[in-house]
């Protein structure tokens, strides 16, 4: 059984720096931009809307770490604490007497 102390968890969220991305080259910040961020938005991209002089191949290879290095392992971890949480029961500590 999982126990969390609700107040101290909400204080130790409080705390925690928000998420920043690292650091991008002009033509990976594009590419996350331009591209990435709005096709996992939901958001249609025609490839006529693309400035390919705008990247270098070297700047897909740092989107790509970035999402596996960075972004999709962070979706795991707030994956599996929001399940944690999920399935936590929560228990009355305050006796009653009749």
């Amino acid at each position: 059984m999982i126990t969390v102390n609700i107040k101290k968890f909400v204080k130790a969220l409080r705390k925690a720096d928000a998420f920043k991305l690292p650091d991008m080259s002009k033509g990976a910040g594009y590419l996350f931009d331009s591209l990435y961020s709005r096709l996992s938005g939901g958001e249609d991209v025609r490839l006529s809307d693309i400035d390919f002089n705008a990247f270098e191949p070297e700047d897909l290879e740092a989107v790509n770490s970035l999402y596996t290095d960075v972004l999709e392992r962070n979706y795991y971890a707030a994956n599996g604490i929001a399940s944690a949480l999920r399935e936590a029961v929560p228990a009355c500590k305050a006796a009653a007497y009749v």
